[in-house]
């Protein structure tokens, strides 16, 4: 029998697989959770007229996946140049108390942390990448469900938090047995 998910066993997990993994199925992760947040909430900033923010995630996106697929110059140059586009976007009129802003600015955040990875090779960027879809539905869960969420394993079995948790865990023991993945595979498991 599995043990019950909580979040230091998740921890432990996500330390266990991309210790492991190889460079281009950890940045594969990264990537899918960035293609998850973007679905979800980069319309957010056509709503709030900032075209600009919009096109410079869909570029960074879009370079994240040439990198997963090998087609991106991944000089540290480049990598640099993605960054400094992501600190151009004016977040100033998100408001990161309610899903849509939270997911714009953990968008940027998991882009961030995915590019980093790149020039870093550090795991540790990759698993941040976990945690911040888990973010957002804690946004949801506090502001928008009014549940108190200070300990963080009370509502680990509520329905938002499952479904992000059983995506990812679905995803690792997917690219644990996957030697190969591309861009293709960008919408499995959600």
């Amino acid at each position: 029998m599995m043990e019950q998910l909580t979040f230091s066993s998740f921890d432990k997990t996500l330390d266990a697989t991309f210790a492991n993994l190889p460079f281009e199925q950890s940045l594969f992760f990264g990537a899918w959770n960035a293609e998850y947040l973007y679905n979800k909430y980069a319309n957010h900033l056509l709503e709030l007229d900032n075209e600009e923010g919009y096109e410079v995630l869909t570029e960074v996106l879009a370079y994240l996946w040439d990198a997963v697929d090998k087609t991106a110059d991944v000089a540290e140059e480049e990598v640099d140049e993605q960054i400094a586009r992501l600190h151009e976007i004016d977040i100033d009129e998100l408001d990161q108390d309610e899903a849509r802003g939270a997911g714009v600015v953990k968008l940027m955040e998991c882009l961030e942390s995915s590019l980093v990875y790149i020039e870093e090779k550090n795991y540790e960027f990759i698993k941040a990448c976990a945690y911040i879809p888990i973010d957002v539905a804690d946004v949801i869960m506090t502001n928008e469900l009014g549940l108190d969420t200070n300990d963080p394993n009370k509502h680990i079995q509520h329905p938002l938090m499952k479904a992000e948790f059983d995506a990812e865990l679905k995803m690792m023991d997917y690219l644990k047995s996957h030697d190969v993945v591309s861009s293709k595979d960008r919408h499995l498991f959600r």
